[in-house]
């Protein structure tokens, strides 16, 4: 819960320094390059970093995230899913300046470890994912966004039902949204 409430206490300290001017009313840019921060995975416990760059209406993303998945969105009997993702994804907005509607696709590996609960049980896996997503993007200022996001991941390839002592583990479509915190330079 600390840890909460000190990203929250960060951002709402940026929301209120930095300058009231929207972005939208300057000039869009053609090139972009950045980083952005995703909320959830520092929520639980993990963390998350990335690199963004684009040109046009285009965006490329390249991100490395790690997190314990809460034991609600765990399947039942197990415990402690720890993931290791590495994304590739492509972003398309519909207008111009990177600000706005986008829709997005792309793959990710999802490399983890989960434990049966009622053998204790620890075994890894290893499972690409294909990812089809989309958000929208909004300036506070030149450089800093806010940009709302929902995503389904499916698995294509890999590790998808491992079998423990007393029954299996499935690696099933899922889907996400969060709130990431971006800068562009």
């Amino acid at each position: 819960m600390k840890k909460i409430l000190t990203i929250a206490a960060i951002l709402l300290a940026s929301l209120f320094l930095i300058s009231p001017v929207m972005a939208e009313d300057q000039a869009p840019k053609i090139w972009m390059v950045g980083t952005e921060l995703d909320l959830v995975p520092y929520i639980l416990d993990g963390y998350y970093l990335s690199a963004v760059a684009g040109y046009g209406k285009w965006r490329a993303r390249f991100v490395r995230a790690t997190l314990t998945t809460p034991d609600f969105a765990t399947q039942s009997g197990f415990e402690d899913n720890e993931l290791n993702v590495h994304a590739y994804i492509v972003d398309y907005y519909f207008k111009e300046g990177f600000n706005g509607w986008w829709v997005g696709s792309g793959l990710e590996t999802w490399a983890g470890d989960v434990t049966e609960k009622s053998s204790g049980v620890k075994k890894t896996y290893r499972t690409d994912i294909l990812t089809l997503g989309g958000g929208y993007t909004f300036f506070l200022n030149e450089h800093l966004y806010i940009n709302p996001w929902a995503a389904v991941h499916i698995p294509v390839n890999g590790d998808t039902n491992l079998q423990f002592v007393n029954t299996a583990f499935k690696i099933v479509a899922t889907t996400e949204a969060s709130v990431k915190v971006g800068v562009k330079f």
